[in-house]
């Protein structure tokens, strides 16, 4: 894992470590309780290790790491209760912003969501799954942009970057990749023909199978 990291150059040290180590842990390149060795990332990164342990500190008050009594630093496991809270929450509220942001959503709207769906389809037959998280979560968030209520948009939002604190689902569960693409063909397409009552049930849908698909890996992992 450290071996792989990039070099640093640029930014100030500890900051340039945490945004490596916590998009690690979003594209689902460092799992759920890896244990994070100072010693190797410093030597990995050519620095000391005081640069390294502000950055995991910081992920720890964020979320990203735990630390335990006998294993030190740990990427956080996925906690069962709290993600199932967090997909219900999204369910409702991505279901609402998506059936108020229909009659909103424009030819503008809907070029950038094929856009963002065939840029996913590349990158799944070119094997690049880490890409898709924020391929997918542009295309969602476009959709729920349109929707009048700036309110309720930034819940939602807020509730995906929580949700980051664990690596993507396409990390865990890469056979829902090729699944979500043909889910958004259909969105788009309710939303292409003014169906929002079609378009909010696929979201919704495609959650439920997405929160399941989730629940199963863990059953099998934890």
């Amino acid at each position: 894992m450290a071996q792989k990291m990039m070099t640093i150059a640029s930014k100030t040290k500890n900051v340039a470590v945490y945004d490596k180590l916590r998009q690690g842990i979003i594209k689902g390149k460092l799992k759920p309780g890896q244990k994070v060795v100072m010693g190797e990332l410093a030597k990995a990164f050519g620095m000391s290790e005081t640069p390294v342990r502000e950055a995991i500190r910081r992920l720890e008050s964020e979320g990203y790491i735990d630390f335990t009594p006998h294993m030190g630093a740990i990427v956080t496991k996925i906690d069962e209760r709290e993600l199932v809270e967090i997909y219900l929450i999204r369910i409702a509220l991505e279901e609402l912003a998506t059936k108020l942001a229909g009659p909103h959503i424009v030819d503008k709207d809907i070029d950038f969501l094929n856009r963002k769906n065939d840029e996913m389809e590349a990158a799944i037959q070119q094997g690049r799954y880490e890409n898709l998280a924020a391929m997918n979560k542009a295309f969602h968030l476009r959709i729920y942009k349109a929707a009048p209520f700036p309110r309720l948009y930034k819940m939602i939002c807020d509730l995906w970057d929580t949700f980051e604190r664990w690596p993507s689902v396409f990390s865990y569960v890469p056979e829902r990749a090729a699944a979500s693409v043909e889910e958004h063909k259909r969105i788009i397409r309710a939303l292409k023909e003014g169906d929002t009552d079609q378009a909010d049930r696929l979201i919704k849908e495609q959650k439920e199978r997405t929160m399941e698909a989730l629940q199963k890996y863990m059953v099998q992992c934890y």
